[in-house]
């Protein structure tokens, strides 16, 4: 008796076509170069394109000195500057420190003052003395000046509080990734992470600009506050992405906030400073909010905060709401 086996078919695959190497890494070379030129335009064009666009800016005493000048000022530079006229030098040192204008000049019996506030935004206080003292000098008036916002001793230029935009930014983006990529299904371990992360992320922040970089001296739980809300909402919005919509919303929320937000928050120049229309765009913006905050609570005592308040915590509300969707998805498909 013989047995035979029976013999299977013997299935072909078919060859995979690929195209060749030359053509592959020359498409690499095109989208690295693409992606590349996108990055320096979203980073290098708002500052190429920096310019003033209706500044608030204030003037105190004889409506003729004040109209002579806004006249000279936007003859100087039209669009520039938008003016407001106070009863008083003190109304007009309450809005600045309101943060209602950037600075003012009052005449009074003395002659004119400059009014600045370095810590709204130092390019701004930088541009009104630049042209304060022009016309000081074309007219022959002495001049005095008084910032009622300094930086610190330790950082004259404000160049720590600036450069501190992307390290923030990073602070919301970088543990809602990670949280995201490391656990896959413990939803509300991962926002306890954020929240306690937050926290942890605007004290350390604030601490180095106190105290290493001294960019700050003042109102040290305040700026911690700030920093926190800031981080707790770029944070919580990206982790609601990524929770609801996987990678491809990870991958959008930090392109978006990469490549929109940060380079439109102003902590470096100010939002009229930025092309017309895309400096108020960004305030509504975590980063661009956020960036208003800090300024507010490092130099002005949290004067000009509740709308910056407002809208991180609407931020902040959405991307909880949506960690919320994306628990109530994952019980549902357990349950089922």
């Amino acid at each position: 008796m013989t047995t035979q086996a029976a013999t299977r078919p013997v299935h072909h695959s078919s060859p995979v076509h690929e195209p060749p190497a030359a053509i592959r890494a020359t498409g690499v070379i095109v989208v690295l170069t693409v992606v590349l030129a996108i990055v320096a335009l979203a980073f290098a064009l708002p500052a190429a394109r920096t310019a003033p666009h209706d500044v608030p800016i204030g003037a105190a005493g004889p409506q003729a000195a004040g109209r002579g000048v806004a006249a000279t000022m936007e003859q100087r530079a039209p669009g520039a500057f938008s003016f407001t006229y106070y009863p008083s030098e003190n109304a007009l040192r309450e809005a600045i420190l309101n943060r209602d204008v950037y600075g003012g000049i009052s005449f009074g019996p003395d002659g004119p003052t400059l009014l600045t506030a370095t810590g709204g935004s130092p390019m701004i206080a930088q541009m009104l003395t630049q042209i304060g003292t022009g016309i000081a000098q074309q007219t022959g008036v002495h001049l005095k000046t008084q910032d009622l916002a300094p930086p610190t001793a330790d950082d004259p230029r404000g160049a720590g509080l600036a450069a501190s935009a992307l390290p923030i930014t990073l602070a919301g983006l970088l543990p809602a990734i990670a949280l995201v990529l490391a656990l896959k299904r413990e939803v509300w371990t991962r926002f306890a992470a954020t929240v306690i992360f937050a926290g942890v992320a605007g004290l350390s922040i604030t601490a180095l600009l106190r105290w290493v970089l001294g960019s700050i001296d003042a109102n040290f739980w305040g700026v911690t506050g700030a920093l926190t809300l800031g981080v707790l909402a770029m944070g919580l919005t990206l982790l609601g992405l990524g929770s609801l919509f996987g990678r491809v919303g990870l991958a959008l929320g930090a392109v978006t906030a990469l490549l929109v937000g940060n380079p439109l928050a102003g902590l470096n120049s100010a939002p009229e400073l930025l092309p017309s229309g895309w400096g108020q765009f960004g305030q509504f913006l975590p980063q661009g909010a956020n960036a208003t905050l800090l300024r507010s609570a490092a130099f002005f005592d949290g004067a000009g905060a509740a709308m910056p308040v407002i809208v991180l915590t609407c931020w902040a509300v959405f991307g909880a709401a949506l960690i919320v969707l994306a628990a109530l998805r994952q019980a549902r498909v357990r349950s089922a």
